[in-house]
Formats: structure tokens, C-alpha cells, sequence
């Protein structure tokens, strides 16, 4: 199964409700009607809408009480830039399509999509002051600044000039993917108690559980085909000879060949075929170092949520996270 699973859980309501909620965001929207078809567009075409529900969640293991409407316009304004992060990074990746249609950029320009980021920010914004919680919009804005320092750093695992560290390589996670895991978990905490600790924990929540989700998304495309994913996946990564943790990996534990091509490919710009790099990369010990890493950062995540009352929410997080591991 490609796209991450949630065995044995009954969260059919909770998506329904997530999109039920997206169906009628126009409703509240600012802009006109050719604005909002757009937008309605990105947001309908699926999505595992994980972020949203570890918001609800932590709100409901936290707070103990029924979530509202103020929780899923901060929920669902988390739903929103990540959606509006999608149209920038497909630009900047030149990936042709996504959730196996064309990329937005390609279908309508890349004026329309920047355009469109602008407007799908300042709208999660606003969604987000309907909580009337001002500490939910700081957090939503320090995302947004994190999402835009990751294209400068990732310039760097571009440009081949040296070998990236893998703490850099970390970096990067936390600061493309694990920073919308750590807003979807804090917020849930800030609306629903005041607690330090409670905040502290659930960011280290959110941490682990971003580097946990993008480790396994990058193993999984480099043994999928892009129909199967649905997107370009790790061609795109390859092409573009970004030093992600997994090339890291598996040039440090390649053979004297192997490491070779992968570092004249990676770091000198000497042209070989991607595939063949895909190959190596996918048959290397890497995979299993991989496996590895996101099972102790899974186990790290659910260790601080077993740390809470026994609860529906607290399973149900602590199952979602299970799923990260293969």
C-alpha cells in the first residue's frame, strides 16, 4: 500500500467532516467566484488530510471535550497551506503532476499558481482568527516563515558544491514537513488547555511523527513507480540531485563502486542515467537503515502520547502513527 494507511480505524467520520468543512470554506471566503473554484479545486482533490485530524485529535486527548467549529477552521486553515505549500514546491521541483493529475502550474501557469499561494495563505490566516485565539495565528504564521526558509536551505542540498550533512538533511524535514506535523499538534493543545508541558510535548510529538512520515515517504517512492504514487516522487529528488537523508545514507554505506557513482552523480554533476541511480539507491543498505530510523522515531512519538489518559482520540493517534513504520 503506497499512501499511508490507517488500519483498523474508524476515521471515515473525521475525513468526511474535514472535507464536509473544505466543501464550504467559499462560504467564508473573501474572494470571487473564479478565486474560490480554484481553490475548491486543490482542496477536493483528496488527500489524506493527516495534519487536520492530528489537530483534532490532540484536541480531544488534551481538552477531553467535543470538538466545534472553531476547531476545524484552525484545523482546516492547516489544511490549507499545506495544499498552498504543494503548488510552490511543484514549481520549484518542475513536477509535471500530482495526485495523478497535472501539476497546477502546468494546467493553469505559474503566475496563476503563485498567485493562488498568496490568496490560500491569506485565507488561513483569516480562517484562523475565527478561533479568536491569537497564539493559533502566531503559530500558522511562524509555519508559513518556516515553509518559506526550507526553499533557501534545500538550495544548498542542490547545488553540489559539498556533501550535506545528515543533520542538515534533518533540517530540512522538520523544516518542509514536520513543522505542519508541530503547528497541527500544538495548536490542538492550545485550544484546548494552557499547559507548558502539554505544548512542549506535543511539538516533540509533531517533530518526530513529520520525520517518521517524510523518511517513509521517500523510501516508498524510491521502491513505487510515479503511477503508483500518484506524482513524480523520487525522480523529481533525483533529477534535481537533492542530498536527501537517504542519498546521505546510502553513500555512506555503499561499496567503493556504488559510493563513487553516487557521489560524481550527486555532488560533481557527472550525468548518469536516474534510473540507474534510483537502482542504486533502492538495493542499497540504506533501505533497511531507513526502516530503522522510522520505527525508533515512531516509537519516540507514540512513547508521549501513551504518557496521556486512555482515550478514543489517544488510540486513535497512537494507530495513526503505528502506520508510519513498514
Amino acid at each position: 500500500m503506497i499512501a499511508l494507511a490507517l488500519p483498523n480505524l474508524d476515521l471515515a467520520v473525521e475525513v468526511e467532516q474535514i472535507n464536509n468543512y473544505l466543501s464550504k470554506l467559499r462560504d467564508q471566503s473573501p474572494y470571487d467566484d473564479e478565486i474560490n473554484d480554484l481553490i475548491d479545486d486543490i482542496l477536493q482533490k483528496g488527500g489524506k488530510r493527516i495534519r487536520p485530524l492530528i489537530c483534532l485529535l490532540s484536541f480531544e486527548m488534551i481538552s477531553n471535550e467535543i470538538r466545534s467549529d472553531l476547531n476545524y477552521a484552525a484545523a482546516c486553515a492547516l489544511e490549507i497551506i499545506h495544499n498552498a505549500s504543494l503548488l510552490i514546491d511543484d514549481i520549484y521541483d518542475k513536477d509535471f503532476f500530482r495526485r495523478k493529475e497535472k501539476s497546477f502550474y502546468l494546467k493553469y501557469s505559474t503566475f496563476a499558481a503563485i498567485s493562488l499561494t498568496y490568496s490560500m495563505s491569506s485565507f488561513a490566516l483569516s480562517l484562523a482568527t475565527k478561533t479568536n485565539v491569537l497564539e493559533v495565528v502566531d503559530e500558522l504564521i511562524k509555519v508559513l516563515h518556516t515553509l518559506s526558509t526550507s526553499l533557501f536551505l534545500e538550495k544548498q542540498f542542490r547545488s553540489g558544491e559539498r556533501k550535506m550533512s545528515k543533520d542538515e538533511a534533518l533540517q530540512l524535514i522538520d523544516r518542509k514537513t514536520s513543522c505542519l506535523f508541530e503547528a497541527a499538534s500544538v495548536i490542538g493543545v492550545i485550544m484546548g488547555t494552557s499547559s507548558k508541558e502539554d505544548r512542549e510535548k506535543m511539538v516533540k510529538f509533531g517533530k518526530l511523527f513529520g520525520r517518521a512520515f517524510q523518511l517513509r515517504d521517500d523510501l516508498l517512492s524510491l521502491l513505487s513507480t510515479a503511477e503508483e504514487l500518484g506524482k513524480s516522487g523520487v525522480m523529481t529528488d533525483i533529477s534535481n540531485r537533492i542530498q536527501t537523508y537517504i542519498v546521505l545514507e546510502a553513500i555512506d554505506l555503499a561499496d567503493n563502486e556504488e559510493k563513487k557513482i553516487l557521489e560524481e552523480y550527486f555532488l560533481n554533476k557527472k550525468d548518469y542515467p536516474p534510473d540507474q541511480i534510483k537502482k542504486i539507491l533502492a538495493e542499497s543498505e540504506a533501505m533497511q537503515s531507513i526502516k530503522n530510523l522510522i520505527e525508533n522515531y515512531t516509537k519516540e512519538a507514540i512513547a508521549i502520547i501513551e504518557k496521556y489518559q486512555d482515550s478514543a482520540p489517544r488510540s486513535k493517534l497512537i494507530e495513526i502513527t503505528k502506520a508510519l513504520t513498514i
